[in-house]
């Protein structure tokens, strides 16, 4: 039987069907956790440094104590858990968690943070959507939907996320759209939003109350790099009938096109969308530039 996963618990490596965490742990119990996800490029872990360093960021923000965590082991614990794998190039999924204690609200009074790395085949979406570009449907939030976070942690309470994947889903969607109660346009579910008008790269600014997205960082970096007519501005509903495209992207899709919002319909994928998805894919193995790879 193939194996589908890899699991990586504190050290312990094991086959995915086999990994356990106590049912006291805070991340099960209270969602007190903190990720990041990224893939492999020649099976080597894509822009592992920005990620790690997020990764760090959202944990202090919690108050997760690191103290006791190397980077450079965990690092390692990677590697060797990557090494387990017999498929081509990987997702992997890096986690820490309070760690383990009594059922309480509190914060205070826990042992070591656990951490854990799952590695599984990498799964893109199907080719074709970035042939012809996925679909989008908005899902409104409330202004607390992130339960009072800096929008800028990543923690693995995602049942907003979760919610909103599954209201796209049940009509036939890819990808949810977050807008707030202004008709502002935050983000993916998943991923970071992008839109084309007039020639122009329009993108939320992270004051929005979006996610320092890693890829969302290297597609603006392309974006100018490549001479393209770039902005982060505040992107509304009412903004959609007047684009030419969008896209969409994360650290598994890179940068997909969308070819329809809601009732509005873009070309998909348009040329400037072409252009930033071509530099990426060629940026991963360093064609464009070391810095992008």
């Amino acid at each position: 039987m193939t194996l589908k996963s890899w699991v990586n618990i504190d050290g312990v490596i094991t086959p995915g069907e086999a990994a356990r965490v106590s049912v006291f742990d805070r991340g099960f119990l209270f969602g007190d956790a903190v990720y990041e996800v990224l893939r492999t490029v020649d099976q080597a872990p894509l822009f592992w440094e920005a990620h790690r360093a997020r990764l760090w960021r959202s944990a202090r923000a919690l108050c997760i104590p690191l103290d006791a965590l190397d980077p450079s082991h965990l690092y390692a614990q990677m590697q060797a858990t990557l090494a387990q794998a017999d498929w081509g190039e990987s997702s992997i999924r890096v986690i820490i968690t309070r760690g383990e204690g009594e059922p309480a609200w509190g914060a205070g009074g826990f042992g070591q943070a656990r951490w854990i790395i799952i590695v599984e085949p990498l799964r893109r979406p199907d080719p074709a959507l970035y042939a012809q570009g996925c679909v989008l449907k908005t899902f409104g939030v409330a202004r607390g939907d992130r339960g009072g976070l800096d929008p800028r942690i990543k923690s693995s309470n995602k049942l907003v996320a979760v919610m909103a994947i599954a209201d796209a889903q049940a009509a036939g969607a890819h990808e949810a759209l977050r807008v707030d109660p202004l008709g502002r346009i935050l983000e993916g579910a998943t991923s970071t939003f992008f839109l084309v008008r007039g020639g122009v790269l329009l993108t939320p600014p992270i004051a929005v109350g979006i996610l320092e997205g890693i890829t969302r960082a290297k597609v603006i970096e392309l974006a100018q790099r490549l001479g393209v007519p770039f902005e982060e501005v505040e992107l509304h509903i009412d903004d959609l009938p007047s684009a030419d495209e969008a896209f969409i992207c994360s650290s598994i899709r890179g940068v997909l096109p969308v070819r329809q919002i809601d009732q509005y319909v873009f070309s998909a994928p348009g040329p400037i969308c072409r252009v930033i998805l071509e530099g990426y894919e060629r940026s991963l193995r360093g064609a464009l530039s070391p810095s992008l790879g």
